[in-house]
This record gives C-alpha cells, structure tokens and sequence, in this order.
C-alpha cells in the first residue's frame, strides 16, 4: 500500500509540473460594432501555430511554455492585429478587436511592366536577402506587391500573406508585409511584417538536406546568441564578444573578451534581463571560443571582422529575453553587420531546436 500511494504521489507531482510549465493562450475576436468574427486567421508570429476562430469569435492555442508572444489576427476587410502576449505563471485570455480597412484604389499604369520588374527584383534582394538559403526561395504571389516611390525610396506593401517557399530550409512561409522602405541612396532597408511557418513534404534525403541547412543556418545566428544569453552558455556555444572603444570606423576593439554574465539579471524562472549600455562586437567560431582565456590580438579582430561579425547595441534601456531566444519588446536592439544582413530567407521558426 505505501508503494502504491508513492507512485499515486509521484503522479500527481509530474502533472503538478506540467500544469505549472504549460498554459494556453485564448480569446475572443470582434467588430468595433461588437460582433464576432468568424473564421479570422490566428497566428503566433514566427511560428508554426496557426488556427482559425470559431463560430463564436473564440480561438485557443494549447500547452503554450512560459514566454514572450506575438499574437497576430487577420481577416480579409479588417486591418491586421499584432498584440504582445507575455506567459509567466498563467493562462492568457485576449480580446481582440479588429476595424474595417479602408479601401484604396491603386493608380493604373498603362506600360510595358518594366518599372515593375525592376522593383520586384529590388524587393526580393532586400527582403529576402543574398544567401545561398535565400537565392533558394520563390514568392508565389508577387502580384499581391504594391510598390510606391518617392526620389531614392522604394515602399511596398500587401493586402494579404506573401506566399514564400524556401527550397533551402524547407519552409514555406506566409509573411503579412506591414510596410518595406528601401533608400538607394543610403543602402538601408526596412522592414515590418509577421510570418506563419509551414514544414514542406519531402523525400527521406531532402529532410536529411534540410535538417543540414537548417543547423548551418542556426550556428552563430541572432536566434542561436539570444538563447545562449539565456542559458549563459554564450562561451560555450561558440560566441566571442568585445566591446567596441570608439563610434567610427574602422572599430576600435579591446582584446580582452567580454563576460556576458555581468550584464545578465534574472527576472523569474522563465526571463532573463540584458542591460548595457555599451556597443558589442560578437563573433562566431568555436575553435577560438573552445580556447582557455583566449585574448585576441589586433590582426585576428580585424580578421573576424572582415568575415561574420556582428554589432550589437541595446536601442531601449534593457531587454528581457526568454529561452527561445524572443524578447519582449521587439524595438529592444539595434543589430548591424552579419546578423544585420540576414532576412527572411534564412530566419527559423521558434520552435527550432538544433537536430530538427
């Protein structure tokens, strides 16, 4: 009988757990008249969760892990919805309402297309980026694109998903594209939108291809620097961190590496807090990471970074960060360099872990 009731015990505690470590995100979407929708997408950005409300307006993801969340609702003839959703010890139940999009009558251009195609060309090399993951990806819609331009600008927007497919990573991804602004005067792109994860079918050796080209996507990515903040592996995980002396170029570096775990701040068992108010320098290599009190000398940081580095400055006063490596304000970093160059086709969904 005491084993008996040890086993009923130790049951009980496992679902304890699971029942503090697993909540659910629901809701309620409506009209600003106060009907419900029916039927409106509902989708966790970044992810592969997606659903649709139901009859009543109501909509419900389960066994959702402690975190940070983006909940988007979109429906056709209402202007898209992105609410930040925060998990710490409780369920979340939202409400939602969504508004009419007015209705915009685009100009006719009567030619030959050719201005259009040159703009398409543009939006896909800044949107999606010039990797070798990124050369592998299709937009299935390009009609959807609305391009406006004033001198050296270039925007673009949507009315609905960008369908994309991404040969490379095997994803295919649906992008609601808020807003693109490219300067051709300056380089710099800009851009705002969420996106749905999907895995695509494929043969035993393309999921062997892509489990390969997802990993190499990972190593040393923001996603990949983010989570090993998180644990305080940084080190470990292959990253090298400096601080940058001076605000001009060429950068200035100390040699002496940075410990990342002075800047780190636990806020609860499920966040973590990232406060500096300096400007970072983080490279990738596990080879000059593995070496014990590695200090780097002049030659090899300017080697570093002529190659895969990365300029990291908090652009709000802190960021939170949670183990997927999403933090809670997406306005948190301001993100040059290698990591400033990657786009759409080479981002993972937040539920990749390495192995997938």
């Amino acid at each position: 009988m005491k084993i008996l009731l040890c086993v009923l015990f130790f049951c009980f505690s496992a679902t304890a757990i699971r029942a503090q470590t697993s909540f659910n995100i629901g809701g309620l979407v409506k009209t600003a008249a106060g009907d419900t929708i029916d039927a409106a997408t509902v989708f966790i950005n970044g992810s592969k969760q997606v659903t649709k409300t139901d009859t009543k307006g109501e909509f419900m993801f389960n066994n959702v892990s402690p975190g940070t969340y983006q909940l988007v609702v979109n429906m056709i003839g209402y202007a898209s919805v992105k609410q930040n959703v925060v998990i710490q010890s409780q369920s979340a139940k939202i409400n939602i309402i969504l508004t009419e999009k007015q209705i915009v009558l685009s100009e006719v251009v009567i030619g030959d297309g050719s201005q259009r195609d040159k703009q398409i060309k543009v939006f896909i090399k800044n949107f999606l980026g010039e990797s070798s993951n990124a050369k592998a990806c299709t937009i299935m819609n390009t009609d959807l694109l609305e391009f406006s331009t004033l001198q050296t600008l270039l925007e673009a927007t949507t009315s609905d998903f960008l369908i994309i497919q991404n040969k490379s990573l095997g994803y295919n991804i649906r992008y609601l594209l808020r807003n693109f602004r490219f300067n051709s005067g300056t380089g710099i792109t800009s851009y705002d939108g969420e996106s749905l994860f999907e895995n695509i079918d494929g043969t035993p050796e393309q999921q062997e291809q892509w489990k390969l080209n997802r990993r190499k996507a990972y190593d040393g990515s923001f996603m990949h620097y983010l989570r090993s903040l998180y644990a305080n592996t940084t080190r470990k995980e292959g990253f090298l961190t400096y601080n940058i002396m001076n605000r001009t170029a060429p950068l200035q570096l100390d040699p002496k590496l940075v410990d990342m775990e002075q800047f780190l701040f636990t806020v609860d068992s499920n966040f973590v807090e990232l406060k500096f108010k300096r400007r970072f320098y983080i490279y990738h290599d596990m080879k000059m990471a593995s070496v014990e009190d590695k200090v780097t000398n002049d030659k090899e940081i300017t080697q570093a970074m002529d190659k895969e580095g990365s300029i990291m400055t908090l652009f709000l006063e802190n960021a939170i960060l949670d183990k997927k490596g999403s933090y809670i304000d997406y306005r948190s970093f301001y993100i040059q360099g290698y990591w400033g160059k990657k786009r759409l086709g080479d981002q993972l969904p937040f539920e990749y872990q390495p192995g997938d």
